[in-house]
């Protein structure tokens, strides 16, 4: 026997083709619609504004120019770079900057060790359930945003050497600094 052939071919043409496609078409139609419904969010970018209720959470100064950074417990980078942070934004009290931490730990128990541990001077905001860091959708941990008047300046994602000097760079750019 060719192995290109097959014993029954009756096999092939007793598949009820139309009713597969068809069921096919109307699961692809009904996950289409669920996402448009669902109104998929695209991850924050620079120039985007923030919504309204978000902005309206976090209560940002709007004459301030906001160091927002995302943090948690598991990310190492995060625990490395925050001391840093802190201490810069003790060093720019005062200045027309402002730092605001985002817990992002999904354990309450876990983030609030985390929290006592690291002792941060700034405002941090616990997002144990995920609906800041939900409309952010930073691609990486630790995440910096930039927001001013409720609209994204800049964004740093990742580990970042000397991250203090990063941010005052980037707060001069900015005109934060002088």
């Amino acid at each position: 026997m060719n192995s290109r052939t097959f014993p029954n071919k009756q096999y092939f043409t007793q598949l009820p083709v139309d009713k597969i496609i068809n069921g096919t078409m109307a699961v692809l139609l009904s996950l289409t619609l669920l996402f448009a419904m669902t109104g998929t969010a695209q991850a924050l970018q620079r120039g985007d504004s923030l919504p309204p209720e978000l902005a309206a959470k976090l209560a940002l100064d709007p004459e301030k120019i906001t160091m927002v950074d995302f943090f948690a417990s598991w990310c190492v980078s995060c625990r490395i770079e925050l001391p840093e942070v802190d201490h810069l934004s003790k060093k720019l009290k005062g200045e027309s900057v402002e730092f605001v931490g985002i817990q992002v730990d999904e354990d309450v128990e876990v983030g609030e060790k985390f929290l006592k541990e690291i002792a941060l001077s700034f405002r941090v905001i616990d997002d144990q359930s995920q609906q800041v860091i939900g409309v952010f959708e930073p691609i990486g941990m630790p995440a910096l945003y930039y927001i001013q008047h409720n609209k994204v300046l800049g964004i740093r994602f990742g580990a970042i050497p000397q991250i203090g000097e990063v941010i005052k760079q980037d707060l001069t750019q900015l005109g934060a600094l002088k």
